[in-house]
């Protein structure tokens, strides 16, 4: 199964910048920020990813986002 991987984190941590300058970079509160490198997110707000690459001078997306493998849910209706 695919899951969709915010790479924000990474990002923040190879520029050596906090989520708090990149909330002033790019008008996104740090709250939302927070929300959107949480493993338990259920959504994704493409307008505020693309205020976060704009404040970042990102042009590929693939430097924020990418398609994680993760093994299927083990515990389905047909497992005991």
């Amino acid at each position: 199964m695919l899951k969709v991987k915010i790479k924000i984190k990474e990002v923040l941590k190879q520029r050596n910048l906090t989520q708090k300058q990149l909330e002033s970079m790019s008008g996104v509160s740090q709250a939302r920020i927070s929300k959107l490198t949480k493993e338990d997110r259920q959504e994704v707000n493409l307008e505020m990813l693309t205020r976060i690459a704009a404040a970042l001078g990102i042009t590929d997306i693939s430097e924020l986002i990418q398609f994680e493998e993760v093994p299927d849910n083990e515990h389905g209706p047909d497992s005991k």
